[in-house]
């Protein structure tokens, strides 16, 4: 017989349970409708870069302080799923977002939080 065969044989069942994920910290709240509206001009496309890092991190299961500013989205692991799912997302806090096409072409973060601040204004 097969040694690996019998090596699984030999295994316990409950030593290839994996140990439960520890509880993982609250989610930051994510922008609103209002919050951006009640923002200065000049603060809203700092206040929707942060959000699309942070929903972008969300999207690719990574911290928001992993997702580079100056990397296109396709660079940064956007496919056409993650790009819908990041869409749905936006669309969902914010009432609006960008085309599905946009958000897979942009060339940094800040540019599309620019778009995303003309197609909610």
């Amino acid at each position: 017989m097969d040694q690996a065969l019998l090596d699984w044989f030999r295994t316990d069942p409950a030593e290839s349970v994996p140990e439960p994920a520890p509880p993982t910290a609250p989610e930051p709240p994510v922008l609103t409708p209002a919050a951006f509206a009640a923002a200065s001009p000049g603060h809203r496309g700092r206040l929707l870069d942060d959000y699309l890092r942070q929903e972008i991190g969300r999207v690719l299961d990574c911290p928001a302080e992993a997702v580079a500013r100056d990397r296109t989205t396709a660079d940064l692991g956007i496919g056409s799923m993650t790009g819908l799912e990041l869409r749905t997302r936006i669309e969902a806090t914010l009432g609006a977002a960008p085309e599905l096409a946009v958000i897979l072409r942009a060339r940094s973060v800040p540019e599309l939080a620019a778009h995303l601040e003309d197609v909610l204004a």
